[in-house]
């Protein structure tokens, strides 16, 4: 698989991320929801809040430099308030599902994030199982999921902490040893692990 990139949004990416948007809302609810008078997927206020929600990140993801999806998230969720960050919105493009691609990204702004988290997913989308098996994989402690109604929708929705994942080992041994070298660096230290 090629490289997979999760980044916070720029100004060269609004343009990409406003046309995925599109693909995003009818790829979740094609049959159910309407197409709009101007060719548009959505109505015109749902992308005015999709930008303007107050504390949100928003990120792009790329898969080999490709735009591949983004994710939305954030610090005041939906259901249960600013006591816990929520991923508002996210969209992987059918290409890249069942490639591992959704799983890294999700695992990598519950990293980004830790703490308390909430995940709502609408009851008709088939994403709660992949929702369901990637909040097993990072939280910390129990999870809570409940139906919850908002107007005509009922989501499924996953109460849960996480945590920043421990630096990796190889890491650290390398720092240290810089430490140890007074932060000259030899050869074998650059080439990785001596065999010493």
């Amino acid at each position: 698989m090629a490289r997979i990139t999760l980044r916070p949004l720029r100004r060269i990416d609004i343009a990409i991320v406003r046309r995925l948007l599109h693909l995003y809302l009818y790829d979740l609810g094609g049959e159910r929801w309407d197409v709009e008078a101007d060719g548009a997927y959505g109505s015109p206020g749902w992308h005015r809040r999709f930008w303007r929600r107050r504390g949100s990140h928003h990120f792009i993801v790329r898969v080999g430099g490709r735009p591949a999806g983004f994710a939305l998230v954030r610090d005041h969720a939906d259901f249960a308030g600013t006591d816990a960050t929520e991923i508002s919105e996210f969209f992987v493009l059918r290409k890249y599902r069942r490639r591992g691609v959704g799983t890294r990204v999700a695992l990598a702004l519950f990293a980004r994030f830790p703490g308390r988290w909430e995940v709502a997913v609408i009851t008709w989308n088939p994403a709660r199982r992949f929702w369901r098996a990637v909040i097993r994989r990072a939280a910390v402690g129990g999870v809570v999921a409940r139906r919850r109604r908002r107007g005509d929708l009922t989501f499924v929705v996953w109460h849960f902490a996480t945590t920043r994942p421990p630096a990796p080992a190889r890491a650290v041994s390398r720092a240290a040893r810089r430490r140890r070298s007074g932060g000259r660096r030899s050869r074998s230290a650059g080439a990785g692990p001596s065999s010493a």
